[in-house]
């Protein structure tokens, strides 16, 4: 019984097979026939607009395209090549509504539009309207520690911007973008771009401001006492002889430094280079540091009596 229908099966095998490819190359011919849909995203572009004029609502920045077509001639489509665009020739200021066409010569033989959304859209248009407008600059953070923020100075100080006439009326500054200074540590020049968010409204010139930020350091006064006061650049010959006093010394110091500035980085002197004879002598007290940004505010008391005795030969 199962040798009879295995004889059936395989009698005229050729013709069998042969018949199973004929009909999936008709099913395939037949499929190509049919015609598909594609849906795509076009982007909107506006034609044609008046001079002077601009439109000053939002409109969609995209409209869906449907397309239909065969396979094979939806095949060579370039969705970047399809263009929609709404034309406004001959338009006059206010609202209205408005086609959004398909440039058909973006999309290849074979292929229609079956349905654009949205189809309409409505539209403002304005007259364009310029303005002289302050910069305001925005500063974020603070300088480290030690210095300050004191003022910070914009050139130009005004930008014109230009733009439909509703929004640019109620406009009278600009924002910068952010300015940064937490890692600033002295008066530094930076070109910054303004923050427009509507993109609306545009710069007719300027896209970018200088701004001044001026930091400047910190000082703190201190008061320190020093007990030993030197003779510096005396004839080998003589010595001297240097009351034991006190000094208070006022000093101006950097904050940055201040916690690490000690007795050991500075040094209090007379200077004997003049003196020729022995003698009693009245001479300033001389302060000297290595740390450049320390500066003296004063001495007390300021002079020191100093004795100059001859000393013997070497």
């Amino acid at each position: 019984m199962r040798l009879n229908i295995f004889k059936k099966i395989t009698h005229n095998w050729h013709i069998k097979i042969l018949s199973l490819v004929l009909a999936l190359i008709l099913w395939i011919y037949i499929d190509s026939l049919q015609e598909r849909e594609r849906f795509i995203s076009v982007p909107v572009e506006i034609k044609n607009i008046p001079a002077e004029y601009i439109v000053s609502n939002g409109i969609p920045i995209s409209v869906k395209v449907i397309l239909k077509g065969k396979d094979s001639r939806l095949a060579l489509l370039d969705e970047k090549n399809v263009r929609a665009y709404v034309d406004l020739e001959n338009s006059a200021k206010g609202e209205k509504m408005e086609i959004v066409r398909i440039d058909k010569n973006s999309i290849p033989q074979g292929i229609s539009i079956k349905e654009v959304n949205p189809r309409i859209i409505n539209i403002s248009i304005e007259r364009i309207e310029k303005k002289l407008v302050q910069v305001i600059p925005v500063i974020t953070h603070e300088p480290p520690d030690g210095y300050n923020f004191e003022d910070v100075i914009t050139d130009p100080e005004e930008v014109l911007v230009k733009g439909p006439e509703s929004l640019v009326k109620d406009i009278d500054s600009v924002y910068t973008k952010d300015i940064d200074i937490k890692s600033l540590t002295e008066t530094t020049v930076k070109e910054v771009g303004l923050n427009i968010k509507d993109s609306r409204i545009t710069l007719e010139n300027d896209t970018a401001v200088s701004v001044k930020i001026i930091i400047k350091e910190q000082y703190v006064v201190k008061r320190m006492y020093w007990n030993t006061i030197v003779s510096l650049h005396l004839n080998e010959n003589f010595n001297a002889e240097i009351k034991d006093i006190t000094v208070s010394v006022l000093l101006r110091i950097p904050k940055r430094i201040e916690r690490v500035f000690s007795d050991e980085q500075y040094h209090l002197y007379v200077d004997c280079q003049n003196i020729d004879e022995p003698g009693n002598f009245h001479l300033p007290i001389i302060f000297e540091t290595e740390s450049k940004d320390v500066t003296l505010i004063k001495t007390e008391p300021s002079s020191v009596d100093v004795i100059i005795t001859g000393g013997s030969e070497p």
